[in-house]
């Protein structure tokens, strides 16, 4: 590989199939460090990848030019890539939270996704595989870096339906989504209790 994909190949102690990855190009633009002598100009940009199984990282890179720029943003997602707690039968237990200066973020478990907001982030979301959820966030300024930082803050905390009933001294099916309304497992209310409740018999 000629690209600056060659960065993200797995190493003889790394396994991952960088074939499954979708890369989403977050931002570029252009920086100036002002000195008494010059004008230093720099071009930066922001990606970020993920498999939609739990492996996801982010790079943002730094340079004279945008080819250079995207050879040292690849470098450093390599060096950030995270694996997450994921189970594909409930991929949101709980509520996950981030915050890095102005942005914000919520994400609320669901039995249904609802990715109804930012287009980036519900991007982000399908490709790191939480599927069960919904999120709203909150931010005065349009800053990509500030809302990389919190979202990874965010879904860092994601754990698994086992570890959390594991914890609380429950079976796992007990644990309920947070949004009742549209659970249809909610194993908390009495009607759920009463309408999947085994069948006996007498006999």
């Amino acid at each position: 590989m000629d690209g600056p994909e060659r960065y993200f190949m797995p190493g003889d102690d790394e396994i991952f199939d960088p074939a499954k990855f979708t890369l989403i190009f977050i931002d570029s633009d252009s920086v100036t460090n002002v000195t008494s002598l010059n004008r230093v100009n720099k071009r930066r940009v922001l990606i970020f990848i993920g498999n939609g199984e739990g492996l996801i990282s982010f790079g943002k890179g730094k340079s004279d030019d945008y080819e250079s720029a995207f050879d040292n943003a690849f470098k450093k997602m390599r060096n950030n890539l995270v694996c997450l707690s994921l189970s594909h039968t409930h991929t949101t237990p709980g509520t996950l939270t981030g915050r890095h200066n102005d942005f914000r973020i919520k994400l609320w478990s669901q039995w249904q996704a609802h990715y109804y907001g930012n287009p980036t982030i519900w991007h982000m979301l399908l490709n790191t595989g939480l599927h069960n959820s919904r999120f709203t966030c909150w931010s005065r300024n349009r800053e990509p870096y500030s809302m990389i930082y919190g979202y990874f803050i965010a879904v860092t905390q994601n754990t698994t339906l086992e570890e959390i009933a594991r914890t609380q001294g429950k079976k796992p099916f007990v644990h309920a989504y947070v949004n009742r309304s549209v659970n249809p497992f909610n194993y908390n209310s009495w009607e759920a209790k009463t309408e999947h409740r085994p069948a006996t018999s007498h006999y």
